[in-house]
């Protein structure tokens, strides 16, 4: 309690941009080397955070260890101090081991800030700190609000990763991820200043000159199994919007494939030196050294984004897949993210397909690379539990090759968790959580800028009950790549445990829209119909399970079915769907399901498991 005479310094509000960073990784670099870390940081402030923030009008509030709280007058300021940060620390990382490096963490809000003697605080300072949470080390993250305020011309671009649900706010905030490298017209444009032409001819023929030394003087080295160079897209209209369009399709399109475990991408200022070249794939196959070629075309027509994809073979020239992909223009201009994510899924799953099919008339299965893959691939299809134990001695079998593979590590958390969903609680139960536990972790500390690294972990924490610890491990994964649908699903499923209906169709019907014709259509399918059911919509859950049992139904779809056909009233086909129920999982009670879906929780159903049991006991099915 104060003095009766001391006086308080009254707070005000205002409205500011706010920029929070730290250091990814502070403790174990602490721990590992406590003088030398603390020698670095301190070197690192007074070299680039705070010159950085005072040539930018900005003002430190407070600074805590690793972590740095400013305010600026503008979001416009606070994005250039923060791009100066982070190209700075890249240059300075320049070289390192990884374990050596310093990333920093951005993130930058504008909005409502409550101002006191020496400090801030409030909603504003709130929503920075959780976009600070979710950018990927090295990395931006910035508000919806802030993007409206910043001009195009900052030298970076803009990827919409949709809305995120933020910690201690009922309101999601639409969260953008600031690429850093410029998009090729940028470069294009600031290249070209006082440039005459002559150096450009001298460019082009030592450009030439390096590669046939590179080419002819060197052997050359095995080309990469999944290595993919993404050429620049061409736009139909060749207008400047069109022309902006196409490339930055083609930076999003790049940026989203590199986040995919397993596939080596060329950097998209490496594949714009090829982009009148498209015609010979297979010259381009041999100097970048990649196994595939993606092209295409954007057109912009009625208000609607059209994107004609092909997948080439760059050894043989041959196509391999074509594709394509509509949606809607976005009212700001950019490529909406549905557009992006089936482009990318779609890719994905053609590059596996043509893997798997040359490693089968080869030959090859017993390599590193083989045994993740073929793993990976029978884990997304398969529905038999009996099938799991075999998946899971694949992935073992490549972590005997090395302990540190990402790509088998989170394949490897997967499996676990698939088939701890199938014990009951006990030992036995708690021990292969406790392995996918360890594993999952294992990935996200030795690649923690690795969404499906972040994915696994979310799918362990979700199974243990850690719901708010899976749901950040979601955000982290989503702010690192908002297309992957793997993602989207566990949010929704997340929502879902902790009877946010509305939050988790939204998150499922991202998903869809992501993965229009891939392999886990059938899976958003069937979790959009419980969303629907928890939100009392009885005939749009009863379609959305239909749809997707088309995708291949199990008994999950028929009990759901029958909850929802005898709350809508209809009881001859919830007695139908009922009977299918039996017959698939002649075992099932609602007593037997309760033992199951208390397992992550230990305590009372959901409040999805008790419309889903009002409405069995409604449709007769055995208690």
């Amino acid at each position: 309690m104060a003095e009766s005479g001391a006086m308080t310094q009254p707070s005000t509000r205002r409205l500011a941009a706010v920029m929070i960073a730290d250091v990814a990784g502070y403790s174990r670099l602490m721990e590992q080397d406590e003088a030398g870390t603390h020698a670095r940081l301190n070197e690192i402030r007074a070299e680039v955070t705070d010159p950085a923030v005072r040539g930018h009008g900005g003002r430190i509030v407070r600074s805590v260890g690793d972590g740095i709280l400013v305010e600026f007058s503008s979001a416009a300021s606070a994005l250039q101090a923060a791009i100066e940060i982070q190209r700075a620390m890249a240059e300075r990382n320049r070289g390192r081991a990884a374990h050596e490096r310093i990333d920093h963490r951005i993130g930058i809000n504008l909005g409502d800030i409550l101002v006191e003697a020496h400090d801030i605080a409030g909603t504003g300072v709130n929503v920075a700190a959780r976009l600070e949470a979710i950018a990927p080390p090295g990395g931006i993250a910035i508000s919806a609000a802030v993007r409206e305020q910043v001009r195009d011309d900052l030298g970076v671009d803009f990827i919409d990763t949709g809305e995120h649900q933020v910690k201690n706010l009922s309101r999601p905030v639409r969260v953008f991820r600031v690429v850093l490298e410029p998009t090729r017209a940028r470069r294009r444009r600031v290249a070209w200043r006082g440039r005459r032409w002559a150096a450009v001819a001298a460019a082009a023929v030592a450009l030439a000159a390096g590669v046939w030394f590179v080419a002819h003087m060197y052997p050359a080295a095995p080309i990469p199994p999944q290595s993919i160079v993404v050429l620049p897209f061409e736009s139909a209209e060749r207008t400047e919007a069109g022309d902006t369009m196409a490339q930055s399709l083609t930076v999003q399109l790049t940026g989203a494939l590199s986040q995919l475990t397993g596939l080596t991408i060329i950097a998209p200022a490496v594949a714009a030196r090829y982009a009148k070249q498209r015609g010979e794939v297979q010259r381009i196959g041999r100097e970048l050294q990649v196994r595939y070629a993606v092209d295409g075309r954007v057109e912009t027509t009625g208000g609607d984004l059209r994107v004609a994809a092909h997948l080439v073979d760059a050894g043989s020239g041959g196509s391999l897949w074509s594709g394509e992909v509509r949606a809607p223009l976005a009212a700001d201009g950019t490529v909406p993210l549905a557009v992006i994510g089936q482009l990318s899924d779609s890719l994905r799953a053609a590059v596996r397909a043509v893997e798997l099919k040359r490693m089968a008339s080869g030959g090859e299965s017993a390599s590193l690379q083989a045994l993740t893959l073929l793993a990976t691939d029978e884990l997304e299809k398969s529905i038999d539990p009996q099938q799991m134990p075999g998946i899971r001695a694949r992935f073992e079998r490549a972590l005997e090759m090395n302990a540190g593979h990402v790509p088998a590590l989170t394949g490897y958390a997967h499996s676990l968790v698939y088939e701890a969903d199938r014990i009951e609680r006990g030992a036995q139960r708690d021990a292969v959580l406790r392995r996918a536990d360890e594993a999952s972790l294992r990935a996200v500390r030795l690649q923690p800028d690795s969404a499906e690294a972040w994915a696994a972990r979310a799918n362990v924490l979700f199974f243990r009950g850690q719901f708010d610890a899976a749901a950040e491990a979601v955000e982290r994964g989503l702010a690192l790549n908002p297309y992957l649908v793997m993602l989207q699903s566990f949010s929704g499923q997340i929502h879902l445990a902790q009877g946010r209906g509305e939050q988790a169709l939204a998150a499922f019907d991202r998903g869809i829209a992501l993965n229009s014709t891939g392999t886990e259509r059938g899976v958003l399918m069937h979790f959009r119909c419980r969303a629907l059911l928890l939100l009392g919509r009885h005939a749009e859950a009863i379609d959305s399970c239909e749809r997707g049992m088309a995708f291949g139904p199990e008994w999950s779809d028929h009990m759901v079915l029958a909850a929802a056909y005898a709350l809508q009233g209809d009881e001859r086909r919830a007695a139908d769907a009922r009977a299918e129920l039996l017959r698939l999982q002649p075992e099932f009670s609602i007593g037997w399901h309760a033992a199951l879906g208390t397992r992550n929780t230990g305590g009372a159903p959901s409040a999805f498991d008790q419309v889903l049991y009002a409405g069995l006991r409604k449709a007769r099915v055995p208690e």
